[in-house]
């Protein structure tokens, strides 16, 4: 017999209604959409640049914006290089914008968003959003680029550029989180049960739920084309493909990251993140051939370009974490677990039809996904920092080391409801945290002083 949840129905519904303001819905419903939209009403604001990895939303969150706004102009300086020309010579702000009408035939006004795409291909313009903050501060003005990461942090020393610290603010975009998933495939209903429930009171049928929409998310992962392919098609393979399209895209811009190393070694490094991924890494052995510095210089490149986020080991003994950085083995996460699944070539079906959910977590892809969560449910005004504990000689690890309240709270990751929480007390044990979390696909429970939460809940955490 056929069966959905009141969710499912509902869900339904609610998308089948009204499909066209599905879009907007989905855009709306994003961490940076309302992000964006109080820095458009703040009495005081800064010109923003949003930094992120290709293809994460980053112009169309801007277009999403632009709705509120009476105009609406858009450079992009790579499609149209001709135009960075206004920006070269004096910097006069009243005579950019005089050429931006003349250019667009358009006013420009404080009802105006002024959009700056590809920004990094003309490092005057970069410069430029100092005057803008300084001589024209009721303008709304944001930029962005895909390598932009590269010119901001001087690895394109062809092209030099004055930063203007302190007159700008950077916002730091992601893919979509699972919450997020959730809004742009129409389970805006479980979205909002797990933003506000009470989980000592979860019932079965929605903890069920949610696991079967989180197992679909680790494919899907949470790039917005391959979302909106979900949403509209149902097709995994259909996505499968786009992953393909997007790695292969990332993989032809690795020749554009510096001039201090080969494409070739950047490609050999990134397919061991890929492959590696939550597994101690030591850079002097990690690839045959590649040494140390050049693993290093390497990963920080992938970094850089929002490929790759690196797990540095803490002893964990002050606060803030880095402080006690320990000089051993990092830990890689992939930036997506969908591109991650189809990389690696994993059994995507096996994933989605398993019973047993240890079948989850070949690859380690649910300790990924839950590392990339804290990033992405984390503050978006700074480069994110995750953290994990060892002891040599204990056999204990300690998957993540989050602040919670200025505690220090270890979290350890399993992808079942099985198996010891040695580490857990271990760590307890030597630095007198409160509690510890472990993330399982159990429901919410307590175990003395270990909290679990279940593996789509980590944004509650």
């Amino acid at each position: 017999m056929f069966s959905v949840s009141i969710f499912e129905i509902i869900s339904y519904f609610r998308l089948a209604i009204s499909k066209n303001i599905w879009i907007y819905g989905w855009q709306i419903q994003n961490k940076i959409d309302h992000i964006l939209l109080d820095w458009k009403n703040a009495d005081r604001h800064k010109p923003l640049i949003l930094r992120g990895v290709r293809q994460c939303g980053k112009t169309s969150a801007v277009r999403n914006l632009s709705q509120q706004f009476a105009d609406y102009i858009e450079l992009n300086l790579e499609k149209e290089p001709d135009i960075g020309k206004i920006f070269e010579g004096e910097l006069n702000i009243n005579r950019i914008i005089n050429r931006l009408e003349l250019h667009f035939s358009k006013r420009i006004s404080s009802d105006t968003l002024l959009f700056i795409d590809e920004i990094q291909e003309c490092p005057r313009a970069i410069t430029a959003l100092r005057y803008f903050y300084e001589d024209k501060p009721e303008l709304h003005v944001i930029a962005a680029g895909s390598l932009l990461e590269f010119v901001l942090d001087g690895q394109k020393k062809d092209k030099p550029v004055d930063f203007p610290v302190g007159r700008v603010r950077s916002i730091f975009m992601y893919p979509f989180s699972f919450t997020e998933f959730l809004h742009g495939t129409g389970k805006e209903i479980l979205a909002d049960y797990l933003k506000h429930t009470d989980f000592s009171e979860t019932p079965n049928d929605a903890h069920k739920e949610l696991l079967e929409e989180y197992k679909t998310f680790l494919i899907v992962g949470g790039m917005p084309e391959a979302v909106r392919e979900y949403a509209e098609t149902g097709s995994i393979q259909a996505c499968q493909q786009i992953h393909r399209d997007i790695i292969l895209n990332f993989k032809d811009d690795f020749n554009k990251y510096s001039r201090n190393v080969s494409p070739e070694i950047i490609r050999k490094v990134f397919d061991y993140a890929t492959h590696h991924v939550c597994s101690q890494t030591k850079s002097s052995s990690a690839v045959t051939g590649i040494s140390a510095y050049y693993f290093d210089l390497c990963i920080d490149l992938l970094k850089k370009a929002g490929l790759v986020f690196p797990v540095k080991a803490s002893a964990c003994d002050a606060i803030p974490l880095g402080v006690s950085e320990k000089e051993a083995n990092k830990k890689l996460l992939l930036f997506d677990t969908g591109v991650y699944l189809t990389e690696c070539g994993l059994d995507v079906c096996g994933i989605l039809d398993a019973e047993i959910y240890d079948d989850m977590n070949k690859g380690d892809v649910v300790e990924m996904e839950t590392g990339l969560e804290f990033i992405k449910n984390g503050s978006p005004y700074s480069e994110p920092e995750l953290f994990y504990w060892y002891r040599s000689g204990a056999n204990a690890e300690i998957d993540y080391a989050i602040v919670r309240s200025g505690q220090i709270i270890p979290v350890e990751v399993k992808s079942s409801g099985k198996g010891s929480m040695q580490s857990l007390h271990v760590f307890l044990d030597t630095h007198k945290s409160p509690y510890g979390i472990r993330i399982s696909m159990e429901d919410f429970i307590e175990y003395e002083n270990i909290h679990v939460f279940p593996v789509y809940a980590v944004s509650r955490i």
